[in-house]
């Protein structure tokens, strides 16, 4: 496997990861079956999990770029 084929392959894992985690926060009530505490802290858990996955996004994008 060539290093252009794991960056395809890399790029294409982590937006498709990043799609479902953005979907998941832009839902109306995702956790509307749990109690608030556990709404909130999955809530914010969502929000900092697709800011990490953007960043990772982000970073194998320049890569490619170079």
């Amino acid at each position: 496997m060539t290093v252009e084929e794991i960056k395809e392959l890399a790029i294409d894992k982590v937006y498709s990861i990043y799609t479902v985690k953005m979907f998941k926060t832009e839902e109306k009530d995702p956790y509307w079956s749990v109690d608030n505490e556990t709404k909130k802290n999955s809530l914010e858990s969502d929000a900092r999990d697709l800011k990490v996955w953007g960043y990772i996004l982000s970073l194998i994008e320049k890569d490619n770029k170079l």
